[in-house]
């Protein structure tokens, strides 16, 4: 997930557009009124601790003794959970020609629902915090970005073992996603960002039958998050999009799953859609009114547990577990 900064100048006036273009037309669509099937309760409070237990092992870099302990403990939950998890593994060049190994983390429950859907985040954290005032060569503990969209697929993997929908549901965990060129870093070739390789990787490579749609959770858990109509999942996944906001809404969690349209994010979510061509939604946390166009501490220090709030999770969790079990 991405405002590229320098090294992508191109697609910066795009999102810079967009943000013009889409926010200056707030809450054009009213909730829509949908039938809520029983569904399993969400705690927030388990998915907090999987925030925490990922934190723990420290930064998620590719190549780190950290890395490696936290994609095992990612595996053995998803299948102690009952799903059937496989890796993908293999060794890629990164943005400054370096070899990487990235591992991607799949696991399926119920494989032979007809209706199947795929949810998925990045689990590696970022090298740099090149977006703080200060120490931009060290790297982020990434507690909102990205523990918490693992924290919340974690959770909701632990309720669907207990009770599983009539869905087929699909996992996956990219690596690689927060590796991209740190803006202090200039370059000739903008297209050379190194920024969601492991989504790319999934998608050119993917085998067996397709998922019918998808769901990416990114900085999902920090205090008053406000998810809006993200213009890549709007023109590729309009039906699931609108259809997960009027969810969230009638849930009660309105304040944010927010009906604004804003400007295009460049995330694992765009290779799904145009690679692996699965109509695939992104919530993600964005602020307009910020130069970066993210939330306040995007790619800082400042990413530590302490920005959670259980209140987000929880809106976030509930909302996309009702999603699964209204299909």
């Amino acid at each position: 997930m991405e405002q590229i900064g320098s090294s992508m100048r191109s697609l910066t006036v795009i999102a810079l557009l967009g943000s013009l273009l889409f926010s200056c037309n707030p809450n054009k669509r009213e909730p829509q009124v949908v039938e809520l099937k029983p569904a399993p309760v969400f705690n927030e409070d388990s998915a907090y601790r999987f925030i925490e237990e990922q934190i723990a092992f420290g930064f998620r870099i590719p190549g780190t003794e950290a890395h490696e302990a936290c994609g095992n403990y990612l595996a053995s939950k998803l299948t102690s959970y009952g799903f059937a998890v496989s890796e993908q593994k293999d060794t890629i060049v990164g943005y400054d020609n370096k070899l990487f190994p990235l591992r991607n983390i799949s696991a399926i429950l119920n494989p032979q629902a007809e209706k199947r859907i795929l949810l998925c985040a990045h689990w590696d954290s970022r090298p740099f915090a090149d977006q703080g005032d200060e120490d931009k060569d060290q790297p982020i503990v990434g507690a909102n970005d990205n523990a918490s969209g693992v924290a919340v697929i974690l959770e909701m993997a632990r309720i669907m073992g207990q009770t599983p929908s009539s869905v087929g549901v699909e996992i996956v965990l990219f690596d690689m996603e927060d590796q991209g060129r740190p803006t202090f870093q200039e370059t000739d070739n903008p297209d050379d960002h190194g920024y969601c390789l492991g989504s790319k990787y999934w998608s050119e490579n993917l085998t067996g039958a397709k998922p019918d749609f998808g769901i990416l959770l990114n900085m999902v858990g920090a205090a008053n998050a406000e998810f809006t109509l993200e213009h890549f999942s709007w023109e590729h996944a309009r039906q699931h999009l609108l259809e997960l906001w009027d969810l969230g809404n009638q849930l009660g969690y309105g304040q944010h799953f927010i009906y604004n349209r804003t400007h295009v994010i460049f995330d694992d979510h765009m290779h799904v859609n145009q690679l692996a061509g699965i109509p695939c939604v992104a919530i993600i946390h964005q602020d307009v009114k910020n130069r970066s166009l993210f939330w306040d501490h995007w790619h800082t220090k400042n990413d530590q547990i302490e920005v959670i709030d259980i209140e987000t999770l929880r809106a976030v969790g509930s909302t996309c577990v009702q999603m699964v079990y209204n299909q």
